[in-house]
């Protein structure tokens, strides 16, 4: 049986200081494919710049800043506010604070909205795309944040690399994956960027879920939390990914479950 051949066009957008690359996986990039690529991500880039004049701390008339002023507006009449500000809440005592909302005791969602404006496009702009008969698969990738999605009738998967903290030039593990999210967090590319709350040296943490804000989150929180810490956080909520600690071999988690392994359960 001859195997179905992929072509893989994207688009780059920057926004929020970081690119997103919204790709699509189809059988025929035709000039419709690839109009319909091309206006997606143009309403994906004005998405985005609405989001971040909403959610950046750095713009003065956003609804962030009016909030850390003392105006409670945003969190009575604007929607957008009122799910940002309950998902970092929870976010918060879901983590036992490790993740936090709050910088220098003023609000600041930027550690979540990355997450949350990716699968606001993603679900508004691309997941329509997979109607199309030639297109199988749709993602959008920001800043190694990824979301993405196959059509119900199709078989193929998504190859995910994963790096190596240790050397950047290597895939470390291979995720063949056709529907949800992926997030890794560690500080090989930015440096100790991440506050570690406890003892840790944890290098990277891959989280995989059906939530990209979810799987971003605890990423974060399992380089932040340390090994041990982490562990009860995977056991707890059935998380799944993978996990560097130190120069040790790949961690692997498994909804819940624990277990080293040099390669990655798919």
């Amino acid at each position: 049986m001859r195997a179905t051949k992929y072509y893989f066009p994207n688009q780059v957008i920057q926004q929020m200081n970081i690119p997103f690359t919204v790709k699509i996986a189809t059988t025929d990039p035709d000039d419709i494919v690839m109009t319909q690529l091309k206006s997606a991500s143009t309403k994906i880039n004005e998405k985005l710049a609405q989001i971040d004049q909403t959610f950046s701390p750095f713009r003065f008339d956003s609804l962030v800043s009016k909030y850390q002023r003392g105006d409670n507006n945003p969190l009575l009449y604007s929607s957008d506010f009122q799910s940002v500000y309950g998902q970092t809440i929870l976010a918060e005592q879901m983590t036992d604070g490790i993740f936090t909302p709050y910088f220098a005791g003023r609000y600041d969602p930027t550690g979540l909205v990355k997450g949350w404006a990716i699968e606001q496009s993603f679900d508004e702009f691309l997941m329509p795309l997979l109607e199309d008969t030639n297109i199988d698969g749709v993602s959008l990738n920001g800043g190694g944040d990824l979301k993405f999605a196959t059509k119900p009738s199709s078989d193929f998967h998504w190859g995910i690399g994963i790096e190596n903290p240790h050397n950047l030039q290597k895939v470390i593990a291979t995720y063949y994956l056709q529907n949800g999210a992926i997030a890794t967090s560690g500080n090989s590319k930015r440096g100790e960027h991440i506050i570690r709350k406890y003892p840790s040296d944890v290098q990277q943490v891959t989280v995989v879920s059906d939530s990209l804000v979810d799987a971003d989150i605890w990423a974060t929180v399992g380089v932040a939390a340390g090994l041990a810490k982490f562990t009860d956080f995977v056991n707890e909520y059935k998380l799944s990914g993978m996990l560097i600690n130190g120069n040790h071999a790949p961690i692997n988690f498994n909804e819940g479950t624990i277990a080293n392994a040099q390669k990655t359960p798919l």
